[in-house]
């Protein structure tokens, strides 16, 4: 039964590297290759993210026929655009995919990250190529702002019209509530100035956000949740459930925002705000009273270990 079938298998393989470079166009080429080194987000929903310059999201990366196409994808056209090359003894024409994609639009170009783990030299190569001074690293961000811009900043010089971020509407979720997200820069071709951007990419295990989207954000930890002016034990049951732990939390002195660690809040205080941390884990904003107020006088220290109190 198996000589039956190997000749059907083998001739499952009759397309040549050669031919499947030229089968695929290299848009789409582009876009299938986004979606393979993307990197995944938690949630199915629509990537959020937050303002000022704290921008977001690229998605799941595909499996099942996606990984058969691999090879169409990483195999370049003579002359074809991409990052430094990385050449098997096998196969000259292979290379991997680029760091960047870079687009052609008019007089601009529109570049987005591919690679979000990249080494940044490949980013700052892939830029020179184009003769582009532009400088691209990544930090760690919370889920829902993953793949956007962060933070960009130009030469003083710079006019507004030769360098600007990308925003596309629905991929992220701002602090105001918006959802008009920063995906990548717009460069005029021919930019002759120097430019800095950071992407927010997924964290590693351990380490905390650099930048953060909303606590509720499609793909956040507390998506859904009601928290404001809940008590302090009640949020814990919750985010517990959820598999979500709380290593520190911020109380209001006066006007100055103290650190306070696990047992040194009581559970009958009260929650006034929350932010991403880490991966499963959130920073709380709390108080004595369900809303916070600004005094000058600080507030009783909380005792360290207090007696747990049920929670109305």
């Amino acid at each position: 039964m198996n000589r039956d079938i190997d000749p059907l298998i083998g001739g499952l393989a009759s397309v040549t590297d050669r031919q499947a470079a030229d089968l695929l166009p290299e848009d789409a080429a582009a876009a299938l290759a986004d979606r393979i080194t993307a990197t995944a987000v938690p949630s199915a929903a629509p990537r959020k993210r937050r303002s000022p310059i704290t921008f977001v999201g690229v998605p799941l990366a595909a499996a099942g026929l996606a990984c058969a196409a691999v090879t169409a994808v990483v195999v370049t056209h003579d002359g074809g655009s991409g990052g430094a090359p990385a050449v098997t003894p096998s196969s000259p024409r292979v290379q991997l995919a680029a760091a960047l994609a870079f687009t052609r639009k008019g007089d601009y170009i529109d570049v987005r990250v591919r690679d979000p783990l990249a080494d940044p030299k490949r980013y700052k190569e892939e830029f020179a190529a184009r003769g582009l001074n532009v400088t691209l690293s990544m930090v760690p961000a919370s889920p829902s702002i993953v793949g956007t811009v962060v933070m960009e900043e130009a030469s003083d010089n710079t006019d507004e019209r030769d360098f600007r971020t990308i925003i596309s509407k629905g991929e992220c979720e701002t602090g105001g509530g918006g959802d008009m997200c920063p995906v990548g820069v717009r460069i005029r071709i021919g930019y002759k100035g120097a430019a800095t951007v950071v992407f927010g990419r997924e964290a590693r295990p351990g380490e905390k956000y650099n930048s953060s989207g909303p606590v509720t954000a499609p793909g956040e930890v507390m998506h859904g949740m009601t928290y404001r002016r809940h008590h302090v034990g009640e949020v814990l049951a919750a985010l517990r459930k959820r598999h979500v732990t709380v290593p520190e939390y911020r109380v209001m002195e006066g006007n100055i925002s103290m650190v306070r660690k696990p047992g040194q809040i009581p559970p009958n205080w009260y929650v006034h705000g929350a932010s991403p941390w880490a991966k499963n884990q959130v920073l709380l904003f709390v108080g004595p009273k369900p809303t916070e107020e600004m005094s000058s006088q600080p507030p009783a220290p909380a005792p360290a270990s207090p007696t747990p109190t049920a929670t109305p």
